[in-house]
């Protein structure tokens, strides 16, 4: 899939590379992040191949079991379901999409960096509306967060929700840190039984792990990979199953180049779209894809 800009401060590719999957009578999507430490697109095809478990790669088999026999019983996954809305995920703060509050958008997550702080004034004196989620992926260093908040204008701080990965988790850190600014700080990679305290803001992505025993619902922000809609659907069906009710991050299909199944998707807005037919949808779209069998 071809993005339209560079999706997150760890990696600047524009062109994420996948595979789907036709397993158990349903489909699911492979999408590895080399970025952020998952084994190579390579890797994950000949693990397939030969059978070999990879976490991408449970996940995936496990959303086409699901969606599989939801297919045998002609059950569509979004009947009755209650999934939760999306923020707006926003990759480029020189992009200004003035129809945010048009669209129904409350939240927005901003892709962002220590050296951008003129851009994030910038975007975020335009879209006065949204609470702001602001996305560094663990790449500043403390001292480097200390200086950039330093220099955030108050206006800003005040409309912040929270501050997703500053820099690289270590619990003591972390703590200090919140304390010194006041801000709610979300953990993203690194989830597990441990980390999951009611302290951090809780972020899942179902494509890369299973959710942890400990964490309660109400805690839980589910985001997509930034994958195919297939993964995309994934996230969304699990955080309905959950019963997830804060917003979430589901509809990033907005970053990408259109094609079928991004149009099937219908307009970029914070509610999850009607798709019709059998488990997650897709169904002539999918049944006309070529497949390879692997074993």
């Amino acid at each position: 899939m071809e993005s339209r800009h560079a999706l997150n401060r760890r990696s600047a590719q524009s062109c994420v590379e996948g595979f789907l999957i036709l397993h158990a009578g349903g489909y699911g999507c492979v999408q590895p992040w080399p970025a952020f430490g998952h084994a190579s697109l390579e890797d994950h095809w000949r693990a397939l191949e030969q059978g070999v478990n990879l976490p991408l790669l449970e996940r995936a088999l496990l959303c086409a079991q699901m969606d599989g026999a939801a297919r045998v019983e002609s059950r569509s996954w979004w009947k009755n379901a209650d999934v939760p809305r999306s923020h707006a995920t926003i990759t480029d703060l020189d992009e200004i999409l003035l129809d945010l509050s048009d669209r129904g958008f409350t939240h927005a997550k901003l892709k962002v960096g220590v050296d951008g702080i003129e851009q994030l004034v910038h975007w975020s004196d335009h879209h006065p509306d949204c609470a702001l989620r602001l996305d560094f992926n663990e790449v500043p260093a403390l001292a480097e967060m200390q200086s950039w908040f330093s220099m955030l204008p108050e206006r800003v701080i005040q409309r912040i929700d929270w501050i997703e990965d500053p820099f690289p988790f270590d619990a003591l850190q972390w703590r200090r840190w919140r304390q010194e600014t006041g801000l709610r700080l979300a953990l993203d990679r690194g989830l597990s039984d441990e980390t999951a305290a009611t302290e951090w803001q809780t972020i899942w992505k179902p494509a890369w792990q299973e959710l942890p025993r400990t964490v309660a619902a109400e805690s839980i922000v589910v985001t997509s990979a930034m994958d195919h809609p297939v993964g995309q659907c994934w996230a969304a069906y699990c955080a309905a199953q959950a019963g997830v009710k804060q917003v979430c991050g589901l509809r990033t299909d907005h970053l990408f180049a259109n094609d079928d199944f991004l149009e099937r998707m219908g307009p970029w807005c914070p509610a999850w779209p009607k798709l019709g037919g059998t488990g997650m949808g897709f169904d002539d779209l999918l049944e006309k894809l070529p497949w390879t069998r692997i074993r």
